[in-house]
């Protein structure tokens, strides 16, 4: 079975939940949560991140995380929503132009800086309208980086909202014929997707959280003084704006700080149901992630609020089963399940690591690749030079046999060669231009060079010859003779052989014409014997137009035929010929 890892990262918590199982069908097999440690007053100057990817590193030890197939959930904070609407709805083409349709849509970010994903909401023939999830690249790879140091590869990576809406589709939470609020409470922000018939419409980020009441916020700072007036002041320095308290305020402060948050929170989610129009009525608002005291069970704006949690063999429960449905979307989607198929690795940081997994397979069959082409490279080297050894025999062999060898006494089969042979011959051993195949094709070429010459020579070529009317008449008898065969007797009473000058662009030809009877048992098989005669003379190539049976009369005997002014026309030149030129 397929196995994935899901895997969100915060500020301040990650959440590791491991599926076995296809899209349809799994269950949990593993469940990690945990927070990252703050430095200490000994660990001052070390790297928070250090920290944080030494705790993921530890909470990896006895999951059997499968390390190539692990997703990462990124805090929703860091993202922009953006609602967009295109001219055309073929995917190809929206990512050709997306980035240019939205650099308008984000000032606050350079465009080249950012990876720019989306999901269509609506889509026709020639329109679409399109959810935006704009994320710095800076952003996406600290989360990356901090993955990696802690000994594990994301594969994808996406937002909080996308893997809150995967998991809740999973889980059945959202029909056709309702709505819902999903909510997930981050540390410092709030995730909010309003879904409608079960289909996403809308994402945004509420930058406060459950644990945004322990943030430190620096004060305003003083006009500085100068002069004499100028005096030291004993008090330390406030800490910078976003830090966390080294040690809290007292409970009191802290009560009252959460208790402002959580009314932020549910006044949001007010204004966010106020302002969605959606198709259905908001049945429920959905939350998950870490718990807020006196938040589910409650309702906003006559809404009720519920916990989304997790409801599979093997999960988690109570809080902890509503804190990993963001890691249980995430590890959903890595087994090729959910609605939503969200792309952060994209561009440049799409393919990172992919290399380093397939980098020893790639070695490995490049060397056999390269082990294959050398090996088969020595065998067409021994092959070839066979074959130029033998080649050579045969080049000397014709060399003898043309011009013949001196040195032996061997006189060669021509008489006066020519002198070109003769030259060529000679200096052909030390020839490097030309292969023995091809050195043996000149020597043919020189040979049949010279008979072409003494062929102008004698006239052979310049003059046509008129056909000889006897041979059109050989031709024809001999297939007459042949196919009378047991059949019958023929008996020729005229015959007629004319040469035909061609004209009009017409080849020559010889017209024959026939008087002849046949003689047999009766009138079928004399006639029979006919129709072998015309199929044979018209099965022959020098056969000039096709030979058509005449009308024939029948004996006085009834023993035979008669046939009167048969016609062949006979084209000679395409008859074979015997050696010397005469007709076969």
């Amino acid at each position: 079975m397929a196995r994935s890892c899901g895997l969100r990262i915060g500020p301040r918590r990650f959440e590791l939940v491991v599926l076995d199982g296809s899209g349809k069908k799994h269950k949990v097999v593993a469940v990690k949560t945990g927070e990252f440690p703050r430095p200490t007053a000994e660990q001052a100057g070390e790297d928070p991140a250090k920290l944080a990817a030494a705790a993921l590193k530890e909470a990896l030890v006895g999951t059997n995380v499968p390390k190539d197939n692990v997703g990462v959930a990124l805090d929703s904070a860091l993202a922009a929503f953006r609602m967009l609407k295109m001219p055309f709805a073929d995917r190809a083409k929206i990512e050709q132009v997306l980035k240019f349709e939205v650099e308008s849509l984000l000032p606050q970010w350079n465009i080249d800086d950012v990876v720019v994903d989306f999901h269509t909401l609506e889509a026709t023939d020639d329109a679409s309208e399109l959810l935006i999830t704009a994320v710095p690249k800076a952003d996406v790879q600290k989360v990356i980086d901090l993955c990696g140091d802690g000994g594990i590869e994301p594969l994808e990576a996406e937002i909080e909202t996308t893997a809150m809406v995967n998991a809740a589709l999973a889980l059945e939470l959202c029909r056709v014929d309702n709505a819902q609020l999903l909510v997930h409470v981050g540390e410092h922000s709030t995730s909010v997707v309003v879904v409608d018939g079960g289909k996403p419409r809308e994402m945004r980020a509420i930058h406060i959280g459950a644990l945004s009441h322990e943030i430190v916020q620096a004060p305003e700072k003083e006009p500085e003084e100068t002069g004499d007036k100028a005096e030291k002041k004993d008090k330390p320095e406030a800490p910078p704006s976003g830090t966390w308290l080294d040690a809290p305020p007292d409970p009191d402060e802290l009560q009252r700080r959460l208790e402002q948050t959580i009314k932020r929170i549910r006044r949001e989610l007010g204004r966010t149901i106020s302002a969605t129009r959606t198709a259905h009525p908001i049945e429920a608002i959905l939350v998950c992630g870490s718990d807020l005291p006196g938040l589910v069970g409650s309702s906003i704006l006559d809404v009720p609020v519920k916990r989304l949690e997790l409801t599979l063999e093997g999960g988690p429960t109570g809080l902890e089963a509503a804190s990993c449905v963001v890691a249980y979307g995430v590890a959903l989607r890595q087994l090729g399940g959910g609605l939503l198929k969200p792309s952060l690795r994209r561009e440049e940081l799409r393919y990172t690591g992919a290399f380093e997994r397939v980098e020893l397979p790639l070695a490995i069959v490049c060397l056999l690749v390269v082990t294959l082409l050398s090996v088969w490279n020595i065998f067409l080297v021994k092959e070839r030079q066979y074959v130029d050894t033998q080649l050579t025999l045969w080049r000397n062999k014709a060399v003898e046999g043309l011009v013949g060898n001196p040195k032996v006494g061997r006189a060669g089969t021509l008489k006066y060669p020519i002198d070109s042979l003769t030259k060529y011959t000679k200096g052909i051993d030390e020839e490097e231009d030309r292969t023995r195949f091809e050195q043996i094709q000149r020597l043919k070429f020189l040979v049949e060079e010279d008979n072409r010459k003494l062929a102008k020579e004698v006239g052979e070529g310049d003059i046509n010859h008129p056909q000889s009317a006897l041979s059109a008449m050989a031709l024809v008898l001999d297939v007459l003779d042949k196919s009378a065969g047991e059949l019958g007797r023929p008996s020729l009473r005229k015959l007629r052989s004319t040469y035909q000058n061609g004209k009009a662009g017409k080849p020559d030809k010889v017209r024959l014409t026939l008087d002849f009877s046949i003689f047999a048992n009766n009138q079928l098989e004399a006639t029979q014997l006919l129709e072998n005669f015309t199929n044979a003379l018209n099965g022959e190539p020098w056969i000039a137009a096709r030979v058509e049976t005449r009308t024939t009369d029948p004996l006085d005997t009834g023993k035979g035929i008669y046939v009167e002014n048969q016609v062949i026309e006979v084209d000679v030149s395409k008859a074979p010929k015997k050696a010397g030129g005469r007709v076969q």
